[in-house]
């Protein structure tokens, strides 16, 4: 059983570890899966992280204690089990036009910059949840040869489709938006479309894999270059 935690008055937080992990993945997967099955009309959001699970409720509709004894019957039935999931192939164009923190990265790591692609482009990565701006896949897998921390000053504007390392992280922005995390390509892909149902590509669960692209793939596929 996860550990339990209020969470001001009109929320609980689920906390299954302190690691990223893909056993705490799956559990944190099997838990949504069974609270979203018995959903009450006054639960207004479950929200995945890596290591836990936040249940937002609505305080007007249901006292604190009925939502724990939802809780704590619900709990039980979460087993991690074999689940299909998507596995998307996310393009990229790894350039320094487009990356400014590519060739300075891959020198760091006495890397060329064909062998840092061919690493990044490697694993098949898991998106452990979405986050800091709407859309955003924080990918857990990533090479260590590749960890890298977040730049000392983060800078003010990063274009969409940024694709960056920070930690044991990588992750793609779907928005303009400020960030810290060392950018190695651009992909040409919206990931987040208000006028679209769903708005958000990616979703909590899913397998990504990211294949290189060339500049002119880049283009044809929508990509510009700010």
């Amino acid at each position: 059983m996860p550990h339990l935690q209020p969470m001001g008055d009109s929320a609980f937080i689920l906390r299954f570890g302190d690691a990223i992990s893909l056993e705490i993945h799956e559990r944190v997967v099997a838990t949504l899966r069974v609270l979203d099955s018995w959903r009450e009309r006054w639960v207004v959001d479950l929200v995945p992280g890596y290591a836990s699970v936040m249940v937002h409720y609505d305080a007007l509709q249901v006292d604190p204690e009925r939502v724990r004894r939802w809780l704590e019957d619900a709990l039980p039935r979460a087993r991690p089990e074999a689940t299909p999931h998507r596995i998307i192939e996310v393009p990229v164009w790894y350039h320094p036009s487009v990356a400014p923190d590519l060739e300075p990265l891959a020198q760091e790591k006495g890397l060329t910059v064909e062998e840092l692609v061919r690493l990044h482009t490697a694993p098949e990565y898991i998106v452990y949840m979405l986050g800091f701006r709407p859309g955003f896949p924080f990918l857990g897998g990533l090479n260590p040869r590749l960890f890298s921390p977040r730049l000392a000053t983060p800078r003010p504007t990063i274009p969409a489709g940024s694709v960056g390392i920070g930690g044991q992280q990588t992750g793609i922005y779907p928005l303009k938006s400020p960030g810290g995390w060392r950018l190695i390509g651009r992909t040409p892909w919206k990931l987040f479309d208000p006028g679209v149902d769903p708005p958000v590509t990616l979703g909590v669960g899913d397998h990504l894999r990211f294949v290189s692209i060339t500049e002119a793939q880049f283009r044809e596929l929508g990509g510009g270059v700010q």
